[in-house]
């Protein structure tokens, strides 16, 4: 494999100078506020989409102000935390969260939230009355916490989870309607998803209202023929304790799901069809339209083919059954991802959606006028050599879709607008970097949090056409407390590891740098599909704080995205199926003989790390790449693709059935033997997402093999490994391994 050229494109935000320079530490890193961001929080549109809300701490009290998009002024304060006492009488409740009812007189209050899973929690919550300024209980306080509390679109009930079942309350007279009673831990789930679904669609409320607000969709998921896994909590208690959940790894059973309609005027539920026999499905997304047809997305178990299905419901008194109508049908050779791009137009003639059929990922409208009994074929408003990263919605009034694509620069996120017709784009905000927009109830206001690698988010105020009304906040405090510490900027580097392969990520240098020196790198990726770690064009937060302490120790630190990841079209997102892991570790050690023919690096220490799927590939860059890599850290890594979750597993490798060697072949478990360098292993015992299982599979496999290695764990910490100092220590440890090893 031969490597060409390396360009490097350099963006300096910072430019200090060495003698202002102070010594970053992990404790001022992860330990301390200096470094956090400013941003407008509890960010809500009202009706009107001229007002948003945010929520702020004023005086040590919470409170939701109102502002005008037009000056960004504020014009009220809609609630004090003061004024949040609980019926009966005590201190105020805490706000973890809140959110209007459809007419905007009241204001769900969730406090006390506890996380079940990554996205899901259970909470309690109240009702704030803003005519009477009260505070009611949603549910009787004494029973079990809620999921998912909703008002209905016209704001006279709202609906909850709690305990597996779905429940619907009266807001007037307080009274709670059990919709269901069939819920139980493990077995069956209404009205919420369950793990996987919930991890890997990114999914956690499965019900819906319909426009009126006398309808609810919900999704009914019966796990009792899943699999459990156990994980171990210690908790300073005398005796362990035992968690169990449902969690199907790939090839094993999944829940199986049904769809049901609950009518709350006449109290009863629905069987809908599903449109097939097969029972071995996802559905990956509900709702209603606006004209009060439930539908619903459809995937088979191998994600390849994707189905928007309506269901039209017989008329009341008939003795006829719902019928599904299909909306919209795409196949791949690989697979299809799930995305929130569906948007309905209000007035029913159609939807847009995006797919990457034309080999780029784009927008397409779907019209439902029937011709000679079938839907016209999709047509597509975007196109070109760049992908559509978000669709944000339908800007009725001026009749375009609002989207976010890099169609300006591989690394950058534009804010656009398309018109319905396709015949022109608009770019609603200029410039490089990452642009992150919020928008007003009709698009006629939106707020942007813009950022690059090298320079903190901005938070500015814009109108429909993106002209500029407010910056809101510029954190000119971080980019001072930043520059003090010496910041060095993080170069654009594009790196060729093939004829006609190119690579994307960044490079950093330590102060002081001199080309004719040799330092030692660190390689820092994620690599997983469809992800953009290096790429993307955005501040790092405190990640990047650690390796510019890292530069200031005297390492190079390099970023790259290896094929496989997004942004590059389908072509380059897809060569990874059923061999995850392959190209990307080619990729990775092409990059590090690159490196290791640079006059400025030491090709005897170049180290690599990750977390996640970054670990999976550190560990296998370590083992399959041992003459290249002197050290390895992999946090929290897959290190055989069987014991991973089916959705995710199966979506990118198939069935292990059928890719049994696919599977296998790029484990790490199954690499061991060519380890040479020094490997770094950490994991927390409480993953329910990347379970411990795999730490302890490549522990008896190093162990079998005769193989040194270095092993941390962390009990009761999960994926993310954090809480209190937790961050801090593992941070720490790392950069100590870094310097006795690398």
């Amino acid at each position: 494999m031969r490597i060409a050229h390396l360009a490097l494109i350099t963006a300096v935000a910072f430019a200090p100078s060495l003698a202002a320079q102070k010594a970053l530490t992990n404790k001022d890193i992860w330990y301390s506020n200096q470094f956090s961001a400013e941003r407008v929080g509890g960010l809500a549109s009202m009706n009107d989409g001229e007002h948003y809300t945010a929520m702020d701490e004023q005086g040590g009290e919470v409170v939701i102000e109102q502002f005008a998009y037009r000056t960004g002024e504020k014009t009220a304060t809609i609630l004090k935390g003061a004024e949040l006492v609980p019926p009966g009488g005590g201190p105020p409740v805490e706000v973890d969260d809140y959110s209007f009812s459809g007419d905007e007189q009241k204001l769900m209050i969730t406090t006390d939230s506890e996380p079940i899973y990554r996205h899901s929690s259970k909470a309690y919550n109240y009702v704030f009355d803003r005519a009477t300024r009260k505070l009611s209980y949603l549910s009787d306080r004494s029973k079990p916490k809620q999921q998912l509390a909703t008002f209905s679109p016209d704001g006279s009930r709202a609906a909850f989870v709690r305990e597996n079942d779905l429940f619907v309350v009266e807001l007037g007279s307080g009274k709670e309607t059990q919709v269901t009673s069939d819920g139980a831990w493990g077995k069956v789930i209404n009205g919420a998803v369950d793990w996987v679904y919930e991890e890997e669609f990114s999914y956690t409320q499965g019900y819906a209202w319909s426009p009126d607000g006398t309808r609810i969709l919900y999704m009914r998921s019966d796990e009792s023929a899943v699999k459990e896994f156990d994980l171990t909590y210690y908790r300073e208690q005398l005796y362990p304790s035992e968690y169990r959940f449902k969690y199907p790894k790939a090839g094993e059973v999944n829940s199986s799901v049904s769809l049901h309609l609950y009518d709350i005027p006449t109290g009863t539920s629905t069987l809908l069809p599903l449109g097939t026999e097969e029972r071995d499905i996802y559905i990956p997304r509900l709702g209603f339209t606006p004209g009060g047809t439930p539908w619903f997305m459809r995937l088979n178990r191998l994600q390849n083919e994707k189905l928007i299905l309506a269901v039209d419901m017989p008329k009341p008194g008939t003795k006829a059954r719902p019928v599904t109508r299909e909306l919209y049908r795409e196949r791949s050779a690989t697979y299809i991802e799930v995305t929130d791009d569906l948007h309905f137009l209000e007035d029913g003639s159609g939807f847009v959606l995006s797919s990457e059929q034309s080999g780029w990922n784009h927008i397409h409208f779907c019209s439902l006028a029937m011709v000679k009994g079938a839907a016209p074929a999709p047509r597509a408003l975007t196109s070109g050599k760049w992908d559509v990263l978000a669709v944000n919605g339908i800007d009725e009034r001026n009749k375009r879709v609002v989207f976010t694509a890099n169609r300006s620069g591989v690394g950058n996120t534009d804010i656009l607008a398309v018109p319905l017709n396709g015949k022109s784009i608009l770019q609603l905000i200029p410039g490089t970097g990452t642009n992150e927009a919020e928008f007003s109830s009709g698009f006629r206001y939106f707020i942007n949090t813009h950022s690059t690698r090298n320079t903190p988010p901005v938070v500015s105020l814009h109108d429909g056409t993106g002209k500029l009304v407010k910056t809101l906040k510029d954190n000119a405090a971080l980019a001072s407390t930043v520059q003090s510490y010496g910041w060095r900027p993080m170069e654009q580097m594009e790196l060729e590891v093939a004829p006609g392969l190119t690579l994307n990520g960044w490079m950093l240098k330590p102060p002081g740098f001199q080309s004719r020196e040799r330092y030692p790198v660190l390689v820092t990726q994620y690599s997983g599909p469809n992800s953009n770690d290096a790429t993307t064009d955005e501040w790092g937060g405190r990640n990047a704080l650690w390796f510019q302490m890292l530069a200031q120790k005297g390492y190079i630190v390099v970023g790259i995205d290896p094929r496989g990841t997004g942004r590059r079209g389908a072509e380059f997102r897809h060569m990874t199926y059923g061999q995850l892991g392959r190209y990307e570790t080619e990729d990775l050690l092409a990059a590090a003989r690159w490196l290791g023919e640079r006059p400025f690096v030491d090709p005897a220490r170049i180290g690599i790390w990750g977390w996640s799927y970054g670990g999976y590939m550190s560990s296998l860059c370590i083992t399959k790449g041992a003459d290249l890599f002197k050290a390895a850290i992999a946090v929290a890594p897959v290190t055989n693709w069987r014991f991973y979750d089916s959705i995710y597993t199966e979506r990118y490798m198939g069935l292990p059935k059928e890719n049994g060697n696919g599977y296998d072949d790029n484990s790490p478990i199954n690499h061991v033997d060519k380890l040479k360098g020094s490997y770094l292993m950490i994991h927390g015992l409480a993953d329910d997402n990347v379970h411990f299982q795999n730490a302890a599979e490549m522990t008896n496999a190093l162990v079998k093999a005769n193989k040194p290695f270095d092993q941390f764990t962390y009990p009761d910490k999960n994926h993310g490994i954090y809480g209190g100092t937790t961050r801090l220590h593992l941070f720490e440890m790392m950069t100590k391994w870094l310097e006795e090893n690398l």
